[in-house]
């Protein structure tokens, strides 16, 4: 769907014969425009993409991708560079049809500036998703790119259980994995439209938990404690006595509810590694606190005395300034280090 703001001018077309009007026509331009820049990248010809851009000190190209983190290429010299780099660096070509769908398209004019945003599933690396805005400006009659910002977004493409949720608990979203594993999932239920903790006594930590994510997002502070905010949150033990846990975490600029998830423990307790120094016995020992062992299985499952692992655990308390196993495991499960 297409909207614009801008006033309804008509104009005759080239035969005379008819008027048009010539704010559609500007929205056809410049989405001509777009569409063949994007084609030009796939088929890796930096002369067509270049085109299309205003080339000069004041364009710019801003990039937020989860992998490579912010990036921000200021002129065309420096803009231009970097794109033939890359398309020297990975010349396959790439047909736009079998690769790419625009959604949510939205074409704004004023005069002769016009700004553009839209969805773009899929270039490069198949169903990825890149929220876009592109300003364009009108030089010498033809609509050229002045400034591009993408931003990825890595919710859709997780490979973990992910539900998004509003400030009362609500489930906005829930991807494929969530919506399977919540069926029968032992620490978390459904209930009129909400997410909740199965076991009630539980279920106020969630809900409070909620609430303190939705206040960060809400909030003008930079989030800057970790690359992605996080907290943990116990939801008690399964049948067989082994502690659940989800995380309440923020990420593209959602509230989102992980869990079950084994990648993330490892994660976090490499995170915790790092953060607080613990040695590579001591990991060891963290990892099966997390998993619900005491410290006399424990010691069984590592062959060393009992005594020897209520020394780590106090060294671990001391690095990490807790004071109890479940204090520590809430520290543990909302480590993670600064991406490297």
């Amino acid at each position: 769907m297409l909207r614009d703001v801008s006033h309804v001018m008509l104009r005759p077309d080239l035969t005379g014969d008819h008027w048009v009007d010539e704010s559609e026509a500007d929205r056809a331009a410049i989405l001509a425009v777009i569409r063949r820049e994007t084609e030009a990248w796939l088929q890796r010809d930096f002369e067509a993409l270049a085109s299309h851009w205003v080339q000069s000190p004041q364009t710019r190209r801003m990039e937020a991708f989860a992998s490579l983190g912010i990036r921000v290429d200021e002129g065309w010299d420096a803009i231009s560079a970097r794109l033939r780099k890359i398309v020297e660096r990975f010349p396959e070509k790439k047909p736009f049809a079998e690769r790419v769908r625009w959604e949510k398209v939205n074409v704004i004019v004023s005069g002769d500036m016009a700004w553009v945003t839209y969805d773009q599933i899929g270039t490069d690396t198949g169903d990825d998703l890149k929220r876009v805005l592109k300003i364009m400006h009108r030089t010498d009659g033809v609509w050229k790119i002045g400034c591009m910002v993408m931003m990825e977004s890595t919710v859709e493409q997780a490979n973990c259980p992910l539900i998004e949720v509003d400030a009362d608990a609500r489930i906005v979203w829930a991807n494929r994995l969530a919506r399977e594993r919540m069926r029968d999932h032992p620490g978390l239920v459904v209930s009129a439209g909400r997410l909740r903790a199965r076991r009630r006594e539980r279920d106020l930590a969630l809900r409070d938990t909620v609430r303190r994510a939705f206040d960060e997002l809400q909030g003008q502070r930079p989030l800057s404690v970790a690359p992605k905010q996080a907290w943990v949150v116990a939801l008690g033990e399964d049948v067989a006595g082994v502690p659940l846990h989800c995380w309440v975490l923020l990420e593209d600029g959602k509230a989102l509810v992980s869990f079950d998830d084994a990648e993330t423990v490892a994660r976090r307790i490499e995170g915790a590694r790092e953060i607080f120094g613990l040695s590579p016995a001591q990991v060891k020992l963290a990892r099966l606190i997390v998993d619900g062992h005491d410290l006399a299985s424990a010691a069984g499952l590592l062959d060393v005395s009992v005594n020897t692992l209520r020394t780590q655990l106090q060294r671990i308390f001391d690095k990490t300034g807790v004071r109890s196993q479940a204090a520590l495991m809430r520290s543990l499960l909302s480590a993670e280090a600064p991406n490297k």
